[in-house]
């Protein structure tokens, strides 16, 4: 079982945030989620999904209306009985016909649904979108989570070299009243001084890491009114149950939920649907519809109108074919997403597998040689060891705590790794309800969500 390292007081900044705040911040915070989900004027939406759902303006019904009040016919065009008006003998060479009128309402016809497929062409372009910023949004997350574990895993460094330079200060102090006593030599007073001075050195290195690690955490996190401020908050541990992973579940996980997957599988059917467009746009759209006229000496016509294009100059075939190179180059596209995926997340399991036997089995050492090294410092005061065996002491625990600390960065920087390869929505959840339950401790908080698996969000 891993030891927790307790948060010291902030030393850098002035306002500390917890895990669950941090995740919170970086998902509503950060400008590239944020300018992401602004999108693009280029870029797919619901709303061009609802154009694409309805027919073209192109395919609305065109109403034709001819009407010719006036009509000029040459004397006996029709013989001298026939009617459409009147004239005199000795009048003009022409005379007045009757009104002529034309009506004919058109509708264009698709015959290949090529609504249908524009339709399928703009809804797996949104999808795509859609999936594209869930997983910037689970990148930013995993990412946040690594910066936070950092910050905290550099304060509980930096805590342990205070608390070597602290000991050190202590010792020296000591050793200068028992010189003046001569209970020592002046060559322990100087190891010390040197041991001291080395510390308060290592201390202020460490100090800068650490306001390296709270850069990196504030710029992630995004919010401007903070960012001088943050600071970790918590303990920096594992979960007390830290379980081995099972490739095989992870993988199939992975390839069930993985944002980028369900991505390049959306821009896959979106290829597909341009394929069947493109061979629909073969099928010439003809427009019908039924007329009606009258003449200028009153004979009515009433008939159908029939339009269509003849696909002779172009009938469509290369862009066929170019649709169906777009359409392979997508599927090829999301097998290599698959493959990729499946690289990660066994290399990750690897790593994940790994971190967990080194954390569980340095838990529980340093409490052990805390207690020896107690017992040589009694040792020392009462003048039964040396200085140089108590000072190789303290500084086998000092590095044992650190290489401790370094198991428990490994882990949760492989935890992250996993939960990236994974992708599973429900692990961030998992990590937001984990770090609240850290926050206050139950009997519920034995096993960690982050492991919890559930089916992908609906489109």
């Amino acid at each position: 079982m891993p030891t927790p390292f307790a948060s010291p007081e902030p030393a850098v900044g002035h306002q500390s945030v917890s895990l669950q705040a941090a995740l919170y911040g970086a998902l509503t915070g950060n400008p590239d989620l944020v300018a992401l989900r602004e999108g693009n004027p280029a870029a797919a939406s619901a709303e061009a999904v609802e154009v694409a759902r309805r027919f073209p303006t192109t395919l609305n019904p065109t109403l034709w209306i001819d009407y010719r009040p006036i009509s000029l016919i040459p004397r006996e065009t029709f013989g001298t009985g026939a009617g459409g008006g009147s004239s005199s003998k000795n009048g003009s060479f022409y005379h007045n016909g009757g009104n002529y009128l034309y009506l004919s309402l058109r509708q264009p016809v698709e015959l290949g649904h090529q609504t249908t497929h524009r339709y399928h062409i703009a809804k797996a372009a949104y999808d795509s979108l859609q999936w594209t910023v869930l997983q910037a949004e689970l990148t930013a997350l995993v990412q946040t989570y690594r910066f936070f574990q950092t910050a905290a895993y550099n304060r509980e460094r930096t805590r342990v070299a205070e608390e070597l330079a602290s000991f050190n200060d202590k010792l020296l102090e000591s050793l200068q009243r028992r010189l003046e006593a001569n209970q020592v030599t002046a060559a322990d007073v100087a190891l010390a001084r040197v041991e001291s001075r080395a510390a308060r050195q290592l201390v202020k290195a460490a100090r800068q890491t650490y306001v390296v690690a709270l850069t990196d955490l504030r710029n992630q996190i995004g919010v401007p009114e903070t960012a001088g401020t943050v600071e970790p908050l918590g303990e920096f541990t594992l979960p007390t149950y830290v379980p081995e992973v099972d490739e095989q579940l992870m993988i199939q996980t992975a390839l069930q939920n993985r944002p980028d997957i369900h991505a390049a599988r959306a821009f896959a059917r979106g290829a597909d649907a341009s394929v069947r467009l493109a061979k629909a746009d073969r099928i010439p759209t003809p427009v019908i519809g039924p007329e009606w006229e009258i003449d200028e000496v009153g004979v009515q016509y009433v008939g159908l109108v029939f339009i269509s294009p003849l696909p002779i100059v172009n009938n469509g075939t290369p862009l066929v074919k170019q649709r169906e190179a777009e359409h392979r180059r997508a599927h090829v596209a999301l097998q290599q997403v698959q493959q990729r995926a499946v690289s990660q997340v066994r290399a990750s399991v690897a790593k994940w597998n790994g971190a967990r036997e080194l954390v569980n089995d340095s838990a529980g050492l340093i409490d052990e040689l805390a207690q020896e090294v107690s017992v040589l410092e009694r040792l020392f005061q009462a003048g039964q060891s040396d200085l140089t065996k108590l000072m190789q002491a303290r500084q086998r625990l000092i590095q044992l705590q650190n290489a401790q600390l370094d198991a428990v960065w490994q882990a949760t920087q492989a935890q992250a790794d996993l939960l990236l390869a994974i992708g599973t929505p429900t692990m961030i959840r998992g990590m937001l309800a984990q770090a609240q339950r850290d926050a206050t401790p139950g009997p519920d908080s034995a096993v960690p969500p982050i492991f919890e698996t559930a089916p992908p969000p609906p489109n």
